[in-house]
């Protein structure tokens, strides 16, 4: 860390001691520069930044920032200040911005209050609306699908789908694995090489690869300020990972799900509860911290809104980073607030998924956050599928309106019955 950020780190920490428990108000200082793109970096590491873009603008005397990736704009309208600090605090999550501001630049720090040692240097510059600097021309067309391995030729491989559009040197895509996507990636292609990034309050990914003959890739996946791992995809419109409705089931001798959690007012709730009783219902196996399960948790608020009338109940089960029950149920709220779910979430225990299983003993396993369990009006089980591949994938319009069917049928069996 430069001598910049250790002065600054040292401000930083001292400022925002004085957030917990104080009332602040907003301030128009940072008015200055409205309606104009920044460019921001955050220092993953000492060889990595992350770039993204936004815009900075005031909404009457209340400050607004919209992130930007690819067609995804994530809006942030709880930004506090005090003096001359602010803190911005993301859509559904607990991670915030604290910085300060310098006529047309902004110092400070992107933090994740539930992970240890996890303050990263932030910076930003206002009027630059690149993402990765970039003067050659791009060496090939990467348009499409590519078939990918992480980590490959070790223990821990997986198998992913890179899916690219590219216009120029620009491009933009995501990575379906087989527990989820990497949501909105925007970036360049420049030469032979690649690089990509995503921040959106929770993910902070940095993806870079040089291509081989405009048909193979070699890269490197950076996550936050520690993980890392190689990558290397191949074209292959043929490829295609494990069926999503395959990967997690009931284990030999049960026949039913079970569960009794906490809601926030500490009543315990059941699938027995009269409220659910003769009525499809679905199970979300999620966490507050999880962006993917922000991504299905909206779809199925959609979901709710739909077929609610017709009997359908949601139940969202929480899995939380942190141990603390009172902490664990405000990122719980804030999550539910934010996204405007109208269904219960009950706090079912740790988001360790060895740790997650042990709390749905019957499913053979927990593989992924978000997992969604559809259950008919007898509560059998007609489908668990395993992850979510939102709308930043080609693959959504796709599952939602396969899942249509499904759903008409669950909320239309008690008509059938009563029609024989």
């Amino acid at each position: 860390m430069n001598k910049v950020f250790q002065f600054l780190s040292a401000v930083i920490v001292l400022t925002a001691c004085q957030y917990e428990g104080e009332v602040m108000e907003t301030e128009n200082e940072l008015a200055e520069h409205q309606h104009t793109v920044w460019r921001g970096v955050i220092n993953l590491n000492d060889s990595i930044d992350l770039p993204f873009n936004f815009n900075w603008e005031m909404d009457g005397e209340q400050p607004k920032m919209t992130i930007r990736n690819g067609e995804e704009n994530v809006v942030s309208t709880e930004i506090l200040t005090k003096d001359d600090s602010t803190k911005v605090y993301f859509p559904a999550f607990a991670n915030y911005f604290v910085f300060k501001k310098h006529e047309s630049r902004m110092f400070g720090f992107y933090i994740n209050p539930d992970a240890k040692n996890y303050k990263l240097p932030f910076t930003a510059l206002s009027g630059d609306s690149t993402r990765f600097k970039s003067n050659e021309k791009n060496c090939c067309d990467i348009n499409k699908k590519w078939a990918v391995k992480f980590s490959p030729n070790t223990e821990d491989e997986y198998p992913a789908i890179g899916y690219f559009k590219q216009k120029g040197k620009d491009v933009t895509g995501t990575f379906v694995t087989e527990t989820g996507d990497y949501r909105y990636l925007e970036g360049v292609l420049s030469g032979n090489r690649l690089q990509l990034s995503t921040f959106d309050g929770a993910h902070a990914f940095v993806f870079t690869a040089k291509l081989k003959e405009g048909d193979r890739m070699e890269g490197k996946f950076y996550s936050g300020p520690r993980w890392q791992e190689p990558w290397l995809a191949y074209r292959d419109d043929s490829f295609e990972l494990s069926d999503p409705d395959s990967l997690t089931f009931l284990k030999e001798g049960f026949d039913k799900l079970s569960f009794r959690f906490p809601d926030k007012d500490g009543n315990q709730i059941s699938l027995e509860d009269d409220r659910f009783k003769d009525k499809p219902v679905i199970v979300q196996i999620m966490g507050s911290w999880c962006p993917n399960c922000m991504d299905e948790s909206r779809y199925l608020k959609q979901v709710y809104q739909k077929y609610n009338a017709q009997g359908l109940e949601i139940i969202s089960l929480a899995f939380e980073r942190s141990k603390n029950t009172e902490v664990a149920f405000k990122r719980v709220a804030k999550l539910k607030k934010d996204l405007e779910l109208p269904y219960p979430i009950l706090l079912a225990g740790s988001s360790n998924k060895i740790e997650a299983a042990k709390s749905l003993p019957m499913l053979n396993h927990i593989l992924s956050f978000p997992t969604a369990i559809y259950l008919n009006r007898a509560h059998e089980i007609e489908k668990i599928h395993t992850g979510f591949y939102g709308p930043g994938t080609p693959l959504y319009d796709s599952y939602v309106s396969e899942n249509k069917l499904l759903l008409d049928r669950l909320v239309g069996e008690e008509k059938q019955e009563e029609n024989l």
